[in-house]
């Protein structure tokens, strides 16, 4: 029997506006090589941007199957896009090590690893073998704050949250020659999810919850960019960028 689809995934995959919104924030440090591992359903991976080529990873063969399909209606039968089995906690597979990239992003993936350090520390080698010209950038978007960590995190599999601290620690044991930029996102969204998680205990975000933030992201996400740009230290979410030039 096939195991359920993680609820977090499904339940996301009509929250277009959040979904546009956290592309939005990853797309300045995209390039045009580019590999989003763990890319699930492929929630994010439609908003990527497809250039000179766009490799989409997954381990479960369920997702595998279903981002495949998502693919293949999002960019067609177009040969720059390739979606492949990869274990993270492995070796890569040859379908990877052999492209040549320049970017490496995930959305929600590195809290689920427990050897985070050792998957930053392999992602950065393949980065650093690469033929690209130009910096390579590892982009990874992560939840934050681990004193928020609750029951929805236990129960979606979380190991940990992050901070920008614990992330600049996390890239000086996997990749120290590398330079890190962070930033916290949607401040707005971290009540609730404290709420729920910490107070309430519940395992899961409802429908209903989503769908009323998605109502308001248009609304909210203009407010939020601002006062992260300002270094506003508390968001629901960080997004990490490693650069090597």
């Amino acid at each position: 029997m096939d195991e359920p689809l993680p609820f977090e995934l499904v339940a996301l995959r009509s929250a277009v506006n959040y979904q546009r919104w956290v592309a939005d924030a990853a797309a300045p440090h995209l390039g045009a090589r580019i590999l989003e591992v763990g890319a699930g359903l492929g929630n994010l991976s439609r908003w990527l941007p497809l250039r000179e080529r766009l490799v989409l990873s997954e381990l479960e063969p369920e997702l595998l199957r279903l981002l495949r399909a998502e693919a293949l209606e999002r960019f067609g039968a177009d040969p720059r896009v390739t979606v492949v089995q990869a274990d993270l906690g492995g070796e890569l597979p040859a379908a990877i090590t052999a492209e040549d990239l320049d970017t490496i992003v995930s959305f929600n993936v590195l809290e689920h690893v427990e050897d985070d350090a050792g998957v930053l520390a392999r992602l950065a080698a393949l980065l650093k073998a690469s033929r690209c010209a130009g910096p390579r950038r590892i982009v990874s978007f992560v939840p934050a704050h681990q004193w928020a960590y609750g029951t929805i995190d236990a129960a979606y599999g979380h190991v940990r949250r992050y901070t920008a601290a614990s992330f600049t620690a996390l890239a000086a044991r996997s990749c120290p020659d590398w330079r890190l930029e962070t930033r916290y996102f949607n401040a707005f969204g971290l009540p609730g999810w404290v709420l729920l998680g910490r107070l309430l205990r519940r395992q899961s975000v409802s429908v209903t919850a989503i769908r009323s933030f998605e109502r308001l992201c248009p609304w909210i996400r203009g407010i939020d960019d601002a006062l992260h740009r300002l270094r506003f230290p508390f968001g629901q979410s960080l997004i990490a960028v490693l650069t090597h030039q």
